[in-house]
């Protein structure tokens, strides 16, 4: 089912999610959204015309957004394409295989609306769950579980973010010359460009499944192929260590 968005009422928040071939985990990825958010909200899935199954699964669920490419033109070409036809004042992206916890954007939303944030934070970061262990700008633990934010040469930048859409559009929203991994802290890093900050939210969080697609070797290439165009752009020197996995960016 395609919504039209020129007649429903324009949302709050809108939530940007590429997807490819992984109906299972994009099924727990939109249930949870539809369990944790209180404020009016709409979520774009960017998918493939080739991706039956998907296809399937969006057209089961009523009111997605269903932005169809001919072809997949990639994580960041997506992702783009959700942000391009975004209405909400604010926007975020998430990855089909993240759980968003509750709570987590109706908290972000009030972070970033705070009288003390406004006109100075142009992103709210979100923790996640991850394994990483080097370049934690943040931590926290709830439940037993560790969440953070990380850094890039001692800049927060966020994995999982909540900004401002009139922002993003400044910023042209994600770099198309990243495949993936290198595209999320590169705008955060545009957002501290612009004089302004990129905070951590100790109320947003989000379970990062990271399903194993079995492509490790060919991951961990594009990962360093995205790290060198990322510390090439801002003029940061790479890490030695950072040559087959990403030194700032753990997904």
């Amino acid at each position: 089912m395609t919504i039209d968005s020129r007649t429903t009422p324009a949302p709050l928040v809108s939530i940007v999610v590429p997807t490819l071939s992984r109906p299972a985990p994009l099924t727990a990825c939109l249930d949870a959204i539809a369990a944790t958010i209180t404020e009016p909200y709409e979520v774009l899935c960017v998918s493939s015309a080739d991706d039956e199954p998907t296809q399937a699964l969006l057209e089961s669920r009523p009111g997605i957004r269903n932005i169809v490419q001919e072809k997949s033109e990639g994580f960041v070409g997506a992702a783009n394409a959700g942000f391009c036809a975004a209405r909400g004042e604010y926007v975020m992206q998430l990855n089909d295989d993240c759980i968003l916890l509750p709570h987590s954007v109706d908290n972000a939303l009030r972070f970033l609306r705070a009288p003390a944030n406004r006109g100075i934070v142009g992103q709210a970061a979100f923790f996640h769950d991850t394994p990483l262990r080097r370049n934690i700008h943040q931590q926290i633990e709830v439940e037993g579980v560790r969440f953070v934010v990380c850094h890039v040469r001692g800049l927060c930048f966020a994995n999982f973010g909540l900004t401002e859409r009139a922002l993003g559009e400044k910023l042209r929203w994600y770099d198309e010359r990243f495949f993936m991994y290198g595209a999320d802290p590169d705008f955060s890093l545009k957002i501290w460009d612009a004089g302004l900050r990129v905070e951590p939210c100790p109320g947003a969080l989000v379970r990062h499944l990271e399903l194993d697609d079995g492509g490790g070797a060919k991951r961990r290439a594009i990962q360093a192929q995205d790290n060198a165009l990322l510390f090439a752009k801002w003029g940061m020197t790479i890490p030695a260590q950072a040559s087959g996995d990403s030194p700032e960016k753990p997904s």
